[in-house]
């Protein structure tokens, strides 16, 4: 018999998934026709659903969807508003706290709020000449309570600031901080800041200014003491291997090294390090096996306490309290009937969560949890059923199919999500679940003797030992040509079929295309109950037309069905062929939100992609692989025409290896600046084998055109000559571009400064056009104003990030304000796009900027 919950459940859910991504412009719309169609079955011949006998369960559902998707489409209004303060001064209770070698990273929960001596440093204020700030007593009402990330970071010498050394989680502290709070999503497929921290009951990030004054001693909790034990013990090892060890044990990738995680991300294994189901599922393993003497209720009880310990020990963050409740819900379903109960259970546990905040359905690990723990219920049976494992010993076959489960339920999500695809994904798990579990499971017993230095000490060295073994493993398997590939966004037919084919395999074949063509049959008996309506409120002659067609087609069986299947390929081809996602006309360029750098794409109608710079690129980020290729394949871009690099400088040039490395490129573009092509920026910026050939590179000067296609093509406009002794070289041999298109035309910049500026201008170029890239972020070296006077542009785009130069600079903010052209910054609208067609140009932000 099924249970009505899991429709209920299930209908809340995907209510609240419809509310939470539909776009706002198609939510009303949504939203009209669930409530059109709750008043079609409550008040319009419910005989229509229910038959003779009234079953309010269809009500039920449709009241679950709507309720469900009402409570998704409100839960972005509990986000809090984007704000930057500096100099605030706060008053809080330190709730955690670890210090690392560069910065100590906390939690904190605000208490008191001066405001007498805060800097309003808002950056979407800029778009209007005066902004009211915020009453001081709302903002301390607003921000009481409110709890944040804390950060301090090391001075020059390594060392914390004086009283930072000493505070511990309990304290009442006093500080001055810089208070953020973060902007919305700017650029799709990217990294939501803000919802990460919502989900973590997090407001934002404090960045001390300043030392710290302790108001009053506190008592940090237990969990806390046997971490910072743990972490003393371990002091005895390498800082490489215990980092490791403590992101297993605890979830803290804190002291992980980049080459480590990376490693780890390749062979599908990172999931290790967050402390949530992996790790959640392992402690449930090692409590259930050792448990495995005591009756069913005992055993079960026990486990859920153990669980519950475990979360405790890792800090009680969110991802470890969602799965532990998931892991509870699915425990207690053991004690119904069978699968039914348990997936009642873990359902009820998504609803509870969604309930308790309405953004975790955007989640991403709640979406894996769940997806992973549904799999492992209902796939691992119907695996473990394959004749490929019968073979395998049980615990070996139990261990694959639950792995392979786990994969074939969050695959979609993982591809969507990250766009990388571990070919060796599932012999890493199936090896980690068994060496990773083992060390964590040693390690907890070594955690639990840790007031023991002789007691815990053989326990650690022993998980230190097989993790090095699984270390050197991983990194032979990492190593191995195609171990991970980068994919593109597969779009919504691959997650239909996908899914589909899962309900299929449950289903059965048979009882799939049964129900298929049940739905059919209806569908065809409405359609022509509805044509007969039609055709009854019509002339007497096209009734009489219809009826001598209708006796034709009915007479002739082999017709109508040779009919039925010519117009079922006829809709099948309109609707792949003509359908939204291929009805492109518009040319589009996009400034993509990279922080303080540049990244631009031009799409052709064609679906021609050519890319103007990659972004910045540092020791810990490089927006190559961060940003840029992640938004290239989340759009489809697998393939680019052409990669054109302006100048040399990093915040431009960074991250070009990642894109070529990564994405096919049939050539290079770079300016034809002699000598300077070897200076050590450019060296480093190109792969070798690119600079040191000339096939695949070319060097563009001005008069050259690069033709793209539907009419559309780029001119080179500088640099016009190699200048030197400029205020910046690299800036003023800039290569820059006009983008010409059905009489429109874009002018990309680069970061050229007002010697390039005036070089270009003798050339007698026609620079006139209706969207102008800022130079230089904004740079006040880049306001020429003679020569900015003689254009005329539409609107002005300017890619800035977080910096310390001043970009942009308030002169050339004042400059475009005084003339009246609206001005569009990444920093505050998110990623830029640009559509430019036979009915003029159309700019479509990431985000909407609070002050416009």
């Amino acid at each position: 018999m099924k249970d009505p919950w899991l429709g209920r459940s299930a209908a809340l859910l995907s209510g609240g998934m419809c509310g939470a991504y539909l776009p706002a412009q198609t939510r009303l719309w949504f939203g009209g026709m669930l409530v059109l169609l709750g008043v079609r079955l409550v008040f319009w011949r419910p005989r229509d659903f229910f038959g003779r006998v009234f079953r309010p369960e269809i009500l039920l559902l449709g009241a679950s969807l709507l309720l469900g998707f009402g409570y998704g489409a409100l839960a972005d209004r509990t986000l809090p508003a984007p704000l930057t303060l500096d100099q605030v001064k706060i008053v809080g209770l330190l709730r955690d706290w670890n210090i690392a070698e560069d910065k100590a990273v906390g939690i904190v929960r605000i208490e008191e709020v001066e405001t007498d001596t805060v800097r309003y440093k808002n950056t979407s204020a800029v778009l209007k000449k005066s902004i009211d700030a915020p009453d001081p007593a709302d903002l301390e009402q607003e921000l009481d309570g409110q709890t944040y990330r804390l950060i301090v970071y090391a001075d020059k010498q390594g060392q914390m600031p004086g009283e930072w050394k000493r505070v511990l989680p309990g304290d009442q502290i006093s500080f001055s901080a810089r208070l953020e709070r973060p902007k919305s999503l700017g650029t799709p497929g990217g990294f939501d800041l803000c919802l990460y921290d919502n989900i973590r009951g997090l407001s934002g990030t404090l960045n001390a200014q300043g030392d710290a004054e302790l108001l009053s001693a506190g008592e940090p909790s237990l969990t806390w003491k046997i971490r910072q034990q743990v972490r003393s013990r371990l002091q005895a090892w390498e800082p490489e291997q215990t980092g490791v060890l403590e992101g297993i044990l605890f979830g803290d990738s804190g002291r992980i090294p980049d080459s480590v995680q990376e490693r780890y991300k390749v062979t599908g294994v990172l999931h290790v390090f967050a402390a949530s189901g992996s790790n959640v599922a392992f402690v449930l393993g090692l409590s259930w096996m050792l448990l495995s003497f005591f009756p069913k209720q005992i055993r079960i009880s026990a486990t859920i306490l153990a669980l519950l310990l475990y979360a405790a020990l890792c800090g009680g963050n969110a991802p470890i309290v969602r799965a532990t409740v998931l892991g509870s819900l699915v425990l207690l379903g053991r004690l119904g009937r069978g699968q039914v109960a348990t997936l009642r259970w873990l359902c009820l546990a998504a609803v509870g969560l969604f309930i308790q905040n309405p953004l975790i359905i955007r989640d991403l690990g709640f979406q894996l949890s769940f997806a992973a723990a549904w799999g492992m219920v209902v796939l691992t049976p119907r695996i473990l059923k394959g004749r490929l494992l019968e073979r395998l010993p049980r615990l070996l076959r139990f261990a694959v199919a639950g792995t392979l489960a786990a994969q074939v339920a969050t695959l979609p999500l993982l591809i969507s999500a990250f766009h990388r695809l571990s070919l060796i994904g599932l012999f890493a798990n199936v090896f980690i679940l068994f060496i990773l579990g083992s060390v964590l499971e040693v390690g907890l017993i070594g955690v639990m003797l840790s007031f023991s230095g002789g007691l815990s000490a053989p326990l650690f060295q022993v998980s230190l030992w097989l993790l090095a073994g699984t270390n050197a493993i991983l990194k032979i398997l990492a190593d191995l040509p195609y171990a991970d590939v980068w994919v593109l966004n597969p779009g919504p037919l691959f997650w239909i079929i996908w899914y589909g084919g899962i309900g299929t395999a449950l289903w059965g074949r048979e009882r799939a295309l049964f129900i298929v063509k049940v739905r059919l049959l209806r569908l065809s008996r409405r359609v022509r109950m509805i044509t007969a309506k039609v055709i009854e409120r019509c002339p007497w002659e096209i009734r009489q037309a219809a009826q001598h067609l209708s006796l034709k087609i009915s007479g002739s069986p082999i017709l109508s069905k040779r009919l039925a299947k010519r117009w079922a390929g006829i809709l099948v081809i309109v609707l792949f062929l003509w359908s939204p996602w291929n009805s492109q006309n518009d040319l589009e360029v996009v400034m993509i939100d990279v922080g303080q750098g540049d990244s631009i794409l031009i799409r052709t109608p064609k679906n021609h992609a050519l890319l103007l710079d990659t972004g910045p690129r540092s020791e810990k980020f490089d927006a190559g692989e961060r940003i840029v290729l992640p938004y290239l394949l989340e759009r489809g871009t697998g393939h680019l025409d052409a990669l054109l690099i302006t100048h040399e400088h990093q915040d431009h040039i960074g991250g070009a290896r990642a894109v070529l490395a990564n994405i096919p490129t049939d050539w290079v573009g770079v300016p034809a600046v002699g000598d300077r092509l070897e200076n050590k920026e450019w060296q480093e910026g190109l792969p070798p084998e690119l600079l040191n050939r000339t096939e695949g590179l070319r060097l563009l000067q001005v008069g050259d055109r690069i033709d793209l296609d539907s009419g559309a093509w780029l001119d080179v406009v500088g640099p016009n000559r190699v200048l030197a002794e400029t205020h910046s070289d690299p800036n003023n041999n800039s290569l820059v571009l006009k983008l010409n298109y059905l009489g429109q035309s874009v002018l990309l910049t680069g970061d050229m400064e007002q010697e390039e500026m005036e070089e270009i201008a003798e050339t007698g170029v026609d620079l006139e056009t209706d969207i102008f890239k800022e130079p230089h972020h904004g740079s006040q070296f880049s306001l020429d104003r003679p020569w900015l006077d003689a254009i005329h542009p539409q609107a002005v785009w300017i890619s800035v990030g977080k910096n310390t130069y001043g970009h942009p600079s308030p002169e050339v903010l004042q400059y475009w304000e005084e003339r009246h052209i609206p001005v569009y910054r990444t920093d505050v609208h998110g990623t830029l796009r640009l559509l430019l067609g036979k009915f003029g140009a159309e700019i479509i932000p990431g985000r909407q900027a609070i002050f416009e």
